[in-house]
């Protein structure tokens, strides 16, 4: 899922995108996590960053709600 938002008067792209939580147990919850990255010219013709944790890693999020919120917020105090 991409989503074009408007933040601080750019073009921003944000992409959720699943993760497979790849647990021993299928049944174990969550089955799979999100990330997201974004793009700063429209997709697919633009480079994606992602949105790392402190480890430098994309960071995982238990829905795409949550994915999509925190990219947005933390876009707004980046670029």
């Amino acid at each position: 899922m991409i989503e074009h938002h408007k933040i601080n008067g750019k073009d921003v792209w944000v992409e959720v995108i699943e993760q497979p939580a790849g647990r021993e147990n299928p049944n174990t919850i969550p089955t799979e996590y999100f990330k997201a990255r974004y793009y700063l010219a429209e997709p697919p013709s633009a480079n994606a960053e992602w949105i790392n944790n402190e480890d430098g890693e994309p960071q995982l999020f238990e829905s795409p709600v949550a994915a999509l919120t925190f990219a947005t917020k933390k876009l707004m105090n980046t670029i």
